[in-house]
């Protein structure tokens, strides 16, 4: 096989794997209003629930970063998404909400590790093929996410249970993962001494850290409450629910999908920015009717917000010069998925005590942060 084929091989992997990753996640999330009534949860016990994810991806990052240097971003990426399809299997089996927050734990740390180390992976085979796409990786992400949506609302509609649909997912996931396992990439040595594993982060890393926290906390509170906030507002059976989230994930690949070029012509501050106001704009549209086609419209004005923010952070958090490329995507990596799954558990304490509508404005104030941010730091971000 030729060097350019087997470039074009790993490529297809990697997006497989991002894909698998959404599908994966949004197979979870799309189901979360089936968990709820399972259990018969208020929204302050589904939140408490819920933080059970954040607190699996947090105990990861102390050693994801030194597995993925010691074992490499192939293996980790190989093992974190088996384990993550498993763990996918034990969520419908939970006969008790202990056992539920056990799966839940562990399934928030393998995302993480399989989150930090993909898109490591995706590094190294840039680096191969020399030439950006980590946009289209998190596009395809988007694509699993919305698959599963889809997927999910089929076979709601048609009375299929939660275990029977997991086996189906966890199968499917594990025969590609090991199918394709070979085409996954050895990460570069390191060319430049200067630049470290473990350092502490510059100002310029800690900004977009701080962007990429408002935006993975914006799409972690859609993911989790926007199905649920649907359901409620069109007052009819969880058949229709996942429409909400079906909608956020749709428009999100969409955006994805036209990042690269929107940042060719009109560059990453100005497109982060956009993304911020899109963001804010949308939730308040949604969250201003009871109208349900206006309210899926919010939900994709905010999926298009949400699209092209975390590609840009990782491109430019990847010209680092402090440290190596895949440490400094880990570390913003990392703290953007803890956004990703803080957002949905403090939503749920805040809707017990004033409804969820307006525990959803915290959208808002995060979609308005991210407009603040990139304006502040201007020359840095273009």
């Amino acid at each position: 096989m030729s060097v350019q084929s087997s470039n074009r091989f790993s490529r297809f992997t990697i997006s497989l794997y991002f894909f698998l990753l959404g599908f994966i996640f949004s197979s979870w999330a799309s189901r979360i209003p089936d968990v709820k009534d399972q259990f018969d949860l208020s929204e302050a016990q589904l939140g408490s629930l819920l933080f059970m994810l954040p607190l699996g991806a947090l105990t990861c990052l102390p050693v994801s970063g030194w597995l993925i240097t010691k074992a490499g971003s192939r293996v980790i990426s190989l093992s974190s998404m088996v384990f993550y399809s498993f763990t996918l299997l034990a969520i419908p089996f939970s006969e008790n909400t202990v056992q539920l927050s056990i799966a839940l734990f562990l399934f928030g740390m393998l995302g993480n590790m399989g989150n930090i180390s993909l898109n490591a992976q995706g590094i190294s085979i840039q680096h191969l093929i020399g030439k950006s796409i980590l946009s289209s990786l998190h596009a395809m992400w988007g694509v699993g996410a919305f698959g599963a949506a889809a997927l999910t609302d089929w076979m709601m509609e048609n009375d299929v249970d939660t275990s029977f649909h997991y086996r189906v997912v966890s199968a499917a996931a594990l025969f590609f993962l090991l199918l394709l396992f070979i085409f996954l990439v050895k990460d570069p040595k390191l060319k430049d001494e200067q630049q470290k594993i473990f350092v502490w982060p510059t100002r310029g890393l800690l900004m977009l850290g701080l962007i990429c926290f408002c935006v993975a906390m914006s799409e972690g509170t859609m993911a989790d409450w926007s199905s649920l906030y649907y359901r409620q507002i069109i007052h009819q059976s969880h058949v229709v629910s996942a429409l909400g989230y079906t909608a956020f994930a749709l428009f999100m690949t969409i955006g994805r999908f036209l990042s690269d070029p929107l940042v060719e012509r009109f560059g990453h501050g100005t497109v982060l920015k956009t993304n911020g106001i899109l963001i804010a704009t949308g939730i308040l549209v949604a969250l201003s009717t009871d109208i349900p086609s206006i309210v899926l419209a919010g939900f994709a004005l905010v999926g298009l917000g949400v699209s092209s923010v975390f590609p840009i952070v990782y491109i430019l958090a990847s010209k680092e010069k402090s440290m190596v490329p895949s440490a400094a995507l880990a570390a913003v990596s990392s703290v953007g998925f803890i956004g990703f799954l803080i957002g949905p558990p403090v939503i749920g304490w805040i809707a017990q005590g004033i409804g969820l509508r307006l525990a959803l404005l915290l959208v808002m104030v995060l979609g308005v942060t991210i407009y603040l941010l990139t304006l502040r730091e201007g020359k840095r971000i273009n």
